[in-house]
């Protein structure tokens, strides 16, 4: 079987802690059996642990196309594709109100995919207070809240948009 001693090469480099090395290693045991998933869903999370996406969302739908199947790699793939999400929508956060209701539909996407993943909400929560949807942030902080009660970024901000949303409430008098 092909590939073998390239992916235990990958899983030394791995272990010493040489990831770049384990990447060329995977991509090697990858020439050797291209139709392999493991190979491709390995590298994958290789790409992903080194904050490198794209590549890893490349190899975590080859890895899902050749093996529909195995749960595993779906979700593995629905997690990068929530960050991808994320991703995307931290940059159109900072941008204007329109930007921020654009953040606001990739993240509901986001958390379809990752629904356990606490950092969407606050992205949310402050995409909906970038469009002045402060009921909507504090709403979504609650959900968070009811999922982790002890989070501390969600306690702030939760009070922080329920001044907001009184204040905005007031000026519409």
């Amino acid at each position: 079987m092909g590939g073998e001693t390239e992916l235990q090469k990958a899983y030394e480099s791995i272990l010493g802690q040489h990831f770049e090395a384990a990447v060329e290693w995977f991509l090697r045991a990858i020439e050797q059996d291209p139709d392999n998933p493991d190979y491709h869903y390995k590298l994958s999370i290789t790409y992903a642990r080194s904050n490198k996406l794209a590549e890893a969302l490349r190899h975590a739908r080859t890895a899902k196309r050749l093996a529909p199947a195995q749960p595993e790699y779906d979700a593995h793939l629905k997690t990068l594709e929530a960050k991808d999400l994320a991703v995307q929508a931290e940059r159109l956060i900072d941008q204007n109100k329109r930007g921020c209701l654009l953040a606001v539909a990739y993240l509901r996407q986001a958390l379809e995919l990752d629904p356990l993943e606490e950092s969407y909400y606050v992205l949310l929560a402050a995409a909906f207070a970038g469009a002045e949807e402060y009921r909507e942030a504090v709403h979504t902080l609650q959900e968070l809240l009811r999922l982790d009660p002890e989070h501390g970024t969600a306690q702030q901000l939760l009070e922080q948009y329920k001044a907001k949303l009184a204040t905005y409430l007031e000026d519409k008098r």
